[in-house]
Order: C-alpha cells, then structure tokens, then sequence
C-alpha cells in the first residue's frame, strides 16, 4: 500500500474554534438582582438541535431623571437587541421592572465561547434572532478584535490552512 499525500483539515472555519453560534428556544426568563447593573435578565435555553441547557444573562443599564425614574436605555441597548429579536415588546416600569413574561416560547440565537474565567464556556450577552445569527456572528468577532469579552480565551486561533499528511508521518 502507498499513500504518497492526503490532506487533513486543521483548525478553522469548518473544524474546530473557540466560540459556537448557538439556535434556542427560551424556556424561562427572569429579572435578577445585579450589584454592576440596573437590570439583569437570566434567560433559561434550550437548544434547537441538541436540547442541551444553556444560560444568558442580558444586562442593562437605564437613563434616569434627578428622582431616580427610568427614562430610557444606556448604550449598549442589549435588553432592546433580546425583545428586537423575539418579536416582543419592551415594557420597563419607572423602576426598572421588565416584562419578561413575553419572552418564554421566543427563539433567539447566541453565542458560547471558550473562557479564560472560572467557567471553561461563556455565553455572550447580546443575542439575535434565529435569521441573524451570521450578523450575531460578526458583530461578536468584532467585539472580539476591541478586546472584549475579556474573558475570551484566543488559544485556539481559527484558520482555513490545511496540512499534508505524507506516509511517513502515518503510524503504519
């Protein structure tokens, strides 16, 4: 037998990388207590292909007037990209209550990525709607080129580069 050359695909687009797009249904959704945010949505997912349980927290910080009532969103608007890509409406009371009723049964897609913090694997809190996930995608690897999340762990660098395997190089 003689194998003079094959090709195996390493790392890249097609093969192994540090972040997955993932499509889910919302299973739950609740406002949490936050100490570094006004308001902190913990979504429940279930995922669309392998029912596997995942968990994002969509943080906000609101505008308020000199008494303390909400009057609009700091920028990032990521609570707006969550009900922009469920379809549903915002409602924040003027005390930071959201509606997070409408939520559950929505699908939204997001993004889990390979941590260098205490967990192996976060999930990004800005999510997109199932029809967006490749701008989900590339808004997320920007992000990623300004540094954040900084908890991102950029051991694995993707790469389309394939590799020539010759006979020497196979164990028979």
């Amino acid at each position: 037998m003689a194998i003079t050359g094959t090709k195996k695909q390493m790392q890249g687009s097609s093969g192994m990388k540090n972040y997955f797009v993932n499509l889910c249904t919302i299973e739950d959704a609740i406002q949490v207590e936050s100490q570094y945010t006004d308001c902190s949505v913990k979504l429940s997912l279930k995922g669309k292909d392998n029912d596997f349980n995942y968990t994002c927290f969509v943080n906000q910080n609101f505008e308020k007037d000199n008494n303390g009532v909400i009057s609009g969103l700091k920028f990032p608007e990521d609570l707006n990209t969550l009900y922009l890509a469920t379809k549903a409406d915002l409602d924040v009371s003027d005390l930071g209550v959201v509606n997070v009723e409408t939520l559950k049964g929505k699908n939204v897609a997001i993004i889990n990525y390979m941590s260098t913090g205490k967990y192996k694997r976060n999930t990004w809190g800005v999510v997109s709607s199932w029809d967006d996930a490749d701008v989900l995608e590339t808004k997320f690897l920007e992000q990623v080129a300004k540094g954040y999340p900084r908890d991102f762990s950029k051991d694995i660098v993707p790469s389309n580069k394939t590799a020539t395997i010759t006979a020497d190089d196979l164990p028979f």
